[in-house]
């Protein structure tokens, strides 16, 4: 989910590893084959490419600069393209992430709340492209909080198929979305894909105005996003992880862009768009440790609720997620990793959720 553009599963040659460590040390780059699965999408294909431009920082204070391109299609004739470049030298101040989409998307819509119908839903095709840019500076050199500015710009257009069974009307054709913002964060985690120690809380706050059908509209998104990492001494490599995201929607915001689980770093397993609304909040404990050579596990327990403003979330359930995942690092540098995780949807429905980097 997130498009699933990012769900990445590679099968790897295990005995050809044991015998040369080398072979999975991606040092500069790597160009794979993808098979990838999601609740949301099925199976799908592609290829991916992943350039790294320059090293992270040996205490882990920088992420270096790298270049990621990803090509995909599901046999539900979902395709999507993203390049997704980031810009973190060790000996300058100024950082940013770009991303850039291409999306024909045929899916489902579950109406809006927390609970869901998996039987009742509307299909629509969404066309898109995307480009958003997240520019930061620290406060002062090799200081721990930095500032910055957001852009978001996307053109997308709807094609309705089935729509008789939710509140979705066919009235939205297309939108033009400018969306500009900032963020202020304080960091003091590790910039890498296993990160033992530290910090990061995040406040992000962008104004959306959108012109849909030559009519206007204006939506606000906020954003708190709070990550804990503890070194746990007594496990390889282990960490005990934890998260809280809360996102919330002032205005008229569109239905394709309600806060929500995505269902693959967040409360994974979940079908994305079972639960959606204005408000969403998520909250996440992960244990982590290292196997063997390059392969590493976790257990993990997920929380989320979503409402329509923060009075209605408190007074709804909390949905859960239990599963245990695994891991394989493909650069020591970086600490990048390929994660696949299973598990257990409100103690009765079984998901998976696969794709690069850790979950949060």
């Amino acid at each position: 989910m997130l498009k699933s553009c990012k769900l990445i599963f590679i099968l790897f040659l295990a005995t050809l590893a044991l015998a040369n460590d080398d072979l999975f040390e991606f040092k500069n780059f790597l160009v794979l084959p993808v098979f990838a699965y999601s609740e949301e999408t099925g199976p799908i294909v592609g290829a991916g490419a992943l350039i790294f431009v320059s090293p992270p920082a040996q205490d882990g204070s920088k992420a270096g600069s790298n270049n990621s391109t990803l090509i995909m299609t599901s046999f539900k004739k979902q395709i999507t393209f993203v390049n997704k470049h980031i810009y973190e030298p060790v000996d300058e101040r100024w950082n940013f992430i770009t991303h850039f989409y291409l999306n024909n998307w045929p899916t489902q819509f579950f109406g809006i709340g927390n609970d869901w119908d998996e039987k009742k839903h509307d299909v629509y095709t969404s066309k898109n492209i995307r480009f958003d840019i997240v520019l930061g500076r620290e406060l002062f050199p090799k200081s721990r909080f930095s500032y910055g500015m957001e852009l978001d710009l996307e053109y997308i257009t709807f094609d309705y198929d089935e729509i008789k069974n939710t509140s979705l009307t066919t009235e939205l054709k297309n939108s033009a979305r400018l969306g500009v913002g900032y963020n202020l964060t304080y960091n003091s985690s590790e910039r890498n894909d296993w990160p033992r120690k530290g910090s990061f809380v995040q406040i992000r706050h962008i104004y959306f105005n959108a012109e849909d059908n030559n009519a206007q509209r204006d939506f606000i998104w906020k954003n708190l996003d709070t990550r804990i990492y503890l070194p746990l001494p007594f496990l390889p490599e282990g960490v005990l992880a934890l998260s809280s995201y809360l996102e919330d929607f002032d205005g008229d915001v569109p239905f394709d862009r309600l806060a929500q689980p995505d269902g693959v770093g967040q409360l994974r397993g979940l079908k994305k768009g079972y639960i959606a609304d204005k408000t969403s909040w998520v909250l996440q404990s992960e244990l982590r440790s290292h196997l063997f050579w390059r392969c590493k596990g976790t257990l993990f327990y997920e929380l989320a609720k979503v409402g329509n403003g923060f009075k209605e979330l408190n007074n709804n359930k909390w949905h859960e997620s239990i599963g245990m995942g695994g891991r394989f690092m493909v650069n020591k540098e970086s600490k990048t990793h390929i994660r696949g995780d299973i598990a257990l949807i409100n103690k009765k429905d079984f998901g998976m959720a696969i794709k690069i980097n850790e979950a949060f």
